[in-house]
Formats: structure tokens, C-alpha cells, sequence
């Protein structure tokens, strides 16, 4: 008979290591009254020190969004971030104050919570002292968001009807107006100097002038949006043409919030919600009958409208000669030939004009130079985009942070530590623990700041699979692949042409394109300019 003998394996013993886990916080007030009990800055102070000085604890930094409303997760930059920062693997645990201080739309709540208890991440809820890996939460959430949710959806109808209320007496409130002024006693009252640029806008429509005219002569007489911007979109026009407070008027309950899939949003009000119009509410800078007019062509115009045709310079080129993007006219669409500015009443006495063909031509060239050389060229390619995305000048502030706020936390847990603490140890330690504090909040939004590199170097691998679709010899522009290569194509002159490669995925700002010539090309070349006095044209591919 066979003897088994059992030898036992022994038993290895491994260090008693604990992972660390990586903590952050999110933080939120929602209205003034909140800022004067709780203030932003103390939550955020009673984190950070709950965070970093915590043995078990890495700090991941504090999120927080200040006069955000709870109901809506959309708008909240602060948790936007943070989920993003989990979605990414950087935060194990998020301490939250409440339920109702993270959200009070309970289903985005409930989504966000299964989403990241998948990713065995957690959120925790000290005043409930609950966690989000706790399956008893859901219900828990529900009830508590549910009463949070209708405690909001009360105090709303309770604003609106007060709003009814001053509505049905005459009063609204005033918003800036283009054409008014709002006096110190809450009253609209004609800007003399806007008034007249107002009145020619309706003028110019009734003589058959475009959107696109009366925009750019907004522009030219230098007024501005009631945000204060330069006006940039045809739909603006359209609006100050239909607002009825030119003829002193003011109407209430144009529009009313609903709640469409747990989501609120503005919605027309077809009569589904009273409606107040208050007549004679100011002195009006635009006669009726003319308005009338005017809405009459607008009207008309909306039922011949036909609809848009993709066009594909759309934001894609820059006139530094213009300081502006180019628009191709749509009148004919499919017809190249048309001029890339909308309109000779928007361009510049003295300008050149830049046309379709043109710009089609050399964007045909320089994307087949640069199919045809990429093989040659993809290594000075990956060294200038090294070049712009070095991230050595960060990691070394990082480094150096880092070694600053570790010799502070020694410092203050050598004092910490001491049997007893005169008056002079307890002033230092409060410095430290400030100095730690404001130190590692610097330190994570140093961190997060050199993310977006992570992220460009996906955006480069897709450039470079837009060039290596194009197929040679090229039939048809292949504008989906070209506008994943190039960000936009800057006209310097009607000699020289930039295409930019923007590897950083931001949106370049108005300065950064008029620098465009002083960047050193990745390809350079000519091609035949086929039109009239002009021989050639310059082009060059640029890496930013």
C-alpha cells in the first residue's frame, strides 16, 4: 500500500505593507446664504487637513463648485473634473460632505454612483456615514435626494410665483438691452448713442440687406453684444430684430422650465404656463409699423429658407489681412469659385480677395507633399512635438514642491509630537499646517495641469492616422481626414499660405495664429497659384 507523506509548504512572511489610498474631496455652495454659514474656503481647509494629514492617505486634491446649483451635474465644473480624474484611474476615495451637497437630481446621482462603484471606487458621505460601496445606499439616496429634489422644485415654484405675481403688476426684471440703458431705479431708458445704430439695423433689413451685412455693420460702428463680445453669429441679428422691447414692450413667461428624462430645461410656452405682455413699459426706439415690417420679411424669409449645406471651411480658415475666419458663400452651393468672406460690405477697403478655388488648390498640394514625405518626415515631427509638449520643466516644480511640503510635514510632526507645546510651537505648528495645506493644493493643481499631455498624445496617434489614410494619387479632397490633420489653414497674403497641425488639441487663441510665421516649418514648398497676377503661391506645414 502506498504512503503519502504531506509536507507543509512554509509560510513566507511578507512585509506588513498597506497600499495608501489616493483621497480627494468635493466640495460645493450653492447660494449666498450658504457662503455666510459654510463658507468654500473653510470645507476646503477642513479637507485638506483631514486629507494630508492622514498617515493612511495620499492627498489627490479638493473639487469644488462655488454658486453652482445642485439639481444639475452638467454645469459643475468642479465634479466634472474630479469624475474625470476617477474615470482615470488617479482617486481611490472622494470625501463628501452630505448627499444633498453632491446632488440633488437623483439620477444622476444614482448613475454616478453605479458607474463608479464598478470601478471599485468610493464615495464617502460623512454626515450620513455611509459609503458608496454600501448597497443600501441606492435606496438610502433615493429617499434623501428625493426630499432634497422636492425641497428645490418647491422653492422654485415659490420664486416663479412671485415672479407672476410682480409680473401681473407691471413689474419684470430688466436684463441689458443693446439701445437702453438701466437707471439706478430699475427703469429702461434710451442710449443716445445706440439708439440710432438700432434703428439703422431695421432699416437695413427692410432695404433687403442679409444678416451677414448687418452683422459686420454692428461690428464696423463698434457695438457690442449685451456680454460685451463682437457679434460673430447671424442668429444675433435675427434676435435684436425680433425683440419686442424695441417698441416698449415686455413680455414674461416666453419660455418656462420642465423637466424632460430627470433633466430641467427651458422650453417654449405655447400657453402651457400664464403669459404677461406690459405695454408702454418704456419709450420704444422702433415704430410698430416698421417692426411689423420687419417681422413679416423675417417670417417669410423663414419659410424660403432652404436648408444649409455642409461647408467645410467652416472655422478652418484664418485671414491674418482680415483678422477674421473666412466664410464661403452658400448662395450656390458646390460652386467653388465663391469668395471665402461672406460679403464686400465685410471686407476691408483695399483687401484681397481670397477665394475657394485658391485655397482648395494649395490645401490640395501641401496634403499630398505631406502623405507623400510623412515616412521621411515622421521623426523631426515627433521631435517638435516633444519640443511643445516638454514636460520637464514641470516635473521638476513638481519634484521641488514635493520636497518642500515633505520637509514642512516633518517639521510639523517633530513639534507635533512633543510632550508639551508653548504658545510659540502651537503659532508654528498653525503656520506649517496653513503653509502644507496651500503647498499640496498647489502641488495637485500642478499634477492636473500636466494631464492635457496624456491626453494630446492620443490626439497625435489619430493625426497620424488621418495622414496615413490619405490615398496617392488623391481624386477627391478628403476633407473628414484633412480637418483631423490640420486645426486651421491661415492666409497670410495671397502669397502664403500656413497649415497648422495643432497637436496640443486647445483652441488656438487670435494671437497664437498671427505668430504662425515665426514657427519654424515641418514641410515648406510652392505650387502655381492659378490666378491672375500671381505666379506662385508660398505654403508651409507648421507643428504648434
Amino acid at each position: 500500500m502506498k504512503e503519502i507523506k504531506v509536507i507543509e509548504t512554509p509560510q513566507i512572511q511578507f512585509n506588513n505593507y498597506k497600499t495608501l489610498k489616493r483621497v480627494a474631496a468635493y466640495a460645493r455652495v450653492s447660494t449666498k446664504l450658504e457662503m455666510q454659514s459654510s463658507s468654500l474656503a473653510l470645507q476646503i481647509k477642513h479637507y485638506a487637513k483631514e486629507i494630508i494629514f492622514n498617515s493612511e492617505y495620499i492627498f489627490a486634491g479638493i473639487y469644488a463648485d462655488h454658486g453652482k446649483s445642485g439639481t444639475s451635474i452638467k454645469q459643475r465644473d468642479g465634479l466634472q473634473a474630479l469624475l474625470k480624474k476617477v474615470h482615470e484611474g488617479h482617486i481611490d476615495l472622494v470625501l463628501v460632505k452630505s448627499l444633498s451637497r453632491f446632488a440633488r437630481n437623483t439620477l444622476d446621482a444614482l448613475t454616478i454612483i453605479k458607474e463608479t462603484r464598478k470601478l471599485g471606487f468610493e464615495f464617502y458621505f460623512e454626515k450620513e456615514g455611509i459609503s458608496s460601496l454600501d448597497p443600501a445606499i441606492d435606496m438610502l439616496f433615493t429617499m434623501m435626494a428625493s426630499m432634497a429634489e422636492s425641497e428645490s422644485e418647491s422653492m422654485s415654484q415659490n420664486i416663479s410665483w412671485s415672479f407672476q405675481k410682480q409680473a401681473q403688476k407691471g413689474k419684470v426684471t430688466l436684463h441689458k438691452c443693446i439701445g437702453y440703458e438701466i437707471t439706478k431705479d430699475k427703469r429702461l431708458v434710451i442710449d443716445e448713442y445706440q439708439a440710432p445704430i438700432i434703428k439703422r439695423l431695421f432699416e437695413m433689413k427692410l432695404n433687403g440687406y442679409d444678416n451677414a451685412e448687418m452683422m459686420n455693420y454692428l461690428n464696423d460702428a463698434g457695438l457690442k453684444t449685451s456680454k460685451g463680445n463682437a457679434f460673430t453669429a447671424t442668429s444675433q441679428i435675427t434676435h435684436i430684430l425680433q425683440d419686442v422691447r424695441y417698441i416698449g414692450q415686455m413680455i414674461y413667461g416666453k419660455t418656462y422650465t420642465k423637466k424632460i428624462n430627470n433633466e430641467k430645461v427651458s422650453v417654449e410656452n405655447n400657453g402651457d404656463k400664464p403669459k404677461y405682455i406690459i405695454k408702454n413699459h418704456h419709450e420704444p426706439i422702433i415704430d410698430l409699423d416698421i417692426f411689423n415690417q420687419v417681422q413679416e420679411i423675417i417670417n417669410q424669409n423663414t419659410k424660403t429658407h432652404q436648408p444649409k449645406v455642409y461647408n467645410p471651411y467652416t472655422k478652418f480658415v484664418y485671414s491674418l489681412m482680415h483678422d477674421k475666419y473666412l466664410h464661403t458663400k452658400v448662395k450656390h452651393p458646390g460652386k467653388p469659385e465663391h469668395d471665402l468672406l461672406e460679403n464686400e460690405y465685410g471686407r476691408k477697403q483695399g483687401t484681397p480677395r481670397i477665394y475657394s478655388k485658391t485655397a482648395t488648390h494649395v490645401l490640395r498640394k501641401a496634403t499630398i507633399a505631406l502623405a507623400r514625405k510623412f515616412s521621411e518626415l515622421e521623426g523631426e515631427f515627433d521631435r517638435q512635438v516633444d519640443r511643445r509638449l516638454n514636460q520637464k520643466p514641470q516635473d521638476k516644480k513638481l519634484k521641488a514642491l514635493g520636497a518642500q511640503i515633505r520637509t514642512y510635514k516633518n517639521d510639523y510632526f517633530i513639534i507635533n509630537k512633543k510632550e508639551s507645546l508653548e504658545p510659540g510651537d502651537r503659532a508654528l505648528l498653525s503656520e506649517l499646517e496653513d503653509l502644507i495645506i496651500k503647498l499640496s493644493i498647489d502641488y495637485i493643481n500642478l499634477e492636473d495641469q500636466s494631464m492635457p499631455a496624456s491626453e494630446s498624445s492620443h490626439h497625435i496617434k489619430d493625426i497620424k492616422k488621418a495622414i496615413s489614410s490619405i490615398e496617392l494619387p488623391m481624386i477627391e479632397l478628403p476633407f473628414e481626414a484633412i480637418r483631423r490633420i490640420f486645426d486651421v489653414i491661415v492666409v497670410v497674403d495671397p502669397e502664403n499660405y500656413v497649415f497648422v497641425i495643432n497637436t496640443g488639441n486647445k483652441v488656438l487663441s487670435r494671437d497664437s495664429l498671427k505668430k504662425v510665421t515665426e514657427v519654424s516649418p515641418l514641410l515648406e514648398s510652392s505650387c502655381k497659384a492659378k490666378i491672375k497676377d500671381l505666379e506662385y503661391i508660398n505654403w508651409k506645414i507648421i507643428v504648434c
